[in-house]
């Protein structure tokens, strides 16, 4: 199934109305609207699709061209949204353990911004989006910023707060990104017998060879 355009949780807000003019007019002007859908073209920043109050819809405003609250400042685009698309295969999923979350965000200038979690875009299909290390796969949560904005971002610029569970890091942890990808289908016998038996290699390592950005190293 193609996934270029997807649906999202719908949400209500402002449109800036210098988009409906190629920014050419109407600033500090706005229009309500509902956004409900979402493109991904791979090497540009998100689009999102919106029906404004008077009965248009809109295709592929980036996220700076939408906020929740008149006040809010106007930010640029790659301090709301950190990666471009990696892929024209997107997903949308509202993860029910980080519903309606707390969470900060850590912007381009390291300052952090409090806001509430509201969906996850994440990417498959190709390379970029799917191969472990530095250079390789990355999802987009989406979130209502308090300061009126959305930013969406990737987990390593987040913290999540939930008072039952989490005690939150005074310092970002000096944790290393994952570089291995894992892989269980190595060897069976070969038998038509239902109950197959697994053929075991004594000290063979669980994790395939890693590719990553052209660098390939052993298991």
């Amino acid at each position: 199934m193609a996934t270029f355009n997807v649906n999202i949780p719908r949400f209500y807000c402002l449109l800036r109305k210098e988009f409906l003019y190629d920014g050419a007019a109407h600033l500090n002007e706005f229009v309500a609207v509902c956004a409900f859908g979402a493109a991904s073209i791979q090497g540009r920043a998100l689009g999102f699709h919106v029906l404004t109050e008077n009965g248009a819809v809109i295709w592929r405003l980036p996220l700076h061209a939408l906020c929740h609250k008149p006040e809010a400042p106007v930010m640029p685009l790659d301090w709301l949204q950190f990666w471009d698309c990696f892929s024209y295969e997107m997903e949308a999923t509202t993860f029910d353990r980080l519903r309606e979350a707390r969470v900060r965000v850590q912007l381009r200038d390291r300052s952090w911004a409090g806001g509430q979690y509201m969906f996850t875009l994440d990417w498959r299909g190709n390379e970029d989006s799917e191969e472990a290390g530095d250079g390789g796969h990355k999802c987009a949560h989406v979130v209502a910023l308090d300061n009126g904005n959305f930013a969406a971002q990737p987990n390593n610029r987040m913290q999540w707060f939930c008072p039952a569970f989490v005690t939150p890091f005074e310092e970002k942890p000096d944790y290393v990104t994952n570089t291995r990808v894992w892989k269980v289908e190595r060897e069976t016998e070969t038998t038509q017998g239902y109950f197959y038996d697994s053929k075991e290699n004594a000290g063979e390592a669980s994790q395939v060879a890693l590719y990553a950005k052209g660098l390939r190293t052993g298991g």
